[in-house]
């Protein structure tokens, strides 16, 4: 009996330690997805480079691998990351006025992170979001006003936009990604400043605008 006992808090452990060693393998092979991007083109790129070879320009969208180290060579240069499947939470990256920026993408893992959410994709509308738009996707600086009283804010991703507030996206081919209350999405390129209310209604506000119905 003493000895079926010990071969069951053996098993019992093994398991335990196979079922450790899993969770912290796929947490190593965590891999991040590029979600918002800002970068000096007449100065620099935000790349990542894995092992010796040669540094690949980072694209939003983009899936950066779990080897990877990424680097930002301007300081006025920024990038938004999510764990790629998990695009609730973000890492935020700042280029530095004292030289390059270099991190590998466990270390930005062990960072500090924000939450974000985003309607849920349906037919109806997402009651939490009721005359709101998030900010799915974006490339390049862009404005957000809340109100006339209200200061302008450079927006992030994850950002939720009120239907009364306006943006202003600064720079030609800049792109914002916005998530309709029922989990469409739509995409606008600007230069183009516009009230989001505009959005709702399905407006033509430039040619770049295309909204998802």
């Amino acid at each position: 009996m003493k000895t079926f006992r010990m071969m069951g808090a053996m098993l019992a452990a093994f398991l335990l330690i196979a079922t450790q060693g899993v969770s912290a393998a796929d947490k190593k092979a965590e891999t991040l997805t590029c979600v918002g991007l800002y970068s000096e083109t007449s100065d620099g790129s935000i790349s990542y480079q894995v092992a010796k070879k040669d540094w690949v320009v980072i694209k939003v969208g983009d899936v950066i691998p779990v080897a990877a180290t990424i680097r930002i060579n301007v300081d006025r240069d920024w990038i938004e990351l999510t764990p790629t499947g998990n695009p609730n939470v973000v890492y935020d990256l700042e280029g530095s006025d004292k030289g390059d920026v270099t991190k590998t993408v466990p270390e930005i893992l062990k960072g500090k992170s924000r939450t974000v959410s985003f309607p849920k994709k349906s037919n109806a509308t997402d009651p939490r979001f009721k005359n709101k738009l998030v900010v799915a996707q974006l490339v390049g600086r862009q404005i957000y006003t809340a109100s006339p009283d209200s200061d302008d804010k450079d927006m992030q991703y994850g950002d939720v936009l009120d239907i009364k507030g306006k943006v202003n996206i600064i720079g030609i081919n800049n792109t914002l990604v916005l998530m309709f209350p029922n989990g469409a999405v739509t995409t606008v390129v600007g230069p183009l400043n516009f009230p989001v209310e505009k959005v709702f209604t399905g407006q033509n506000l430039y040619k770049y605008l295309n909204v998802a119905k």
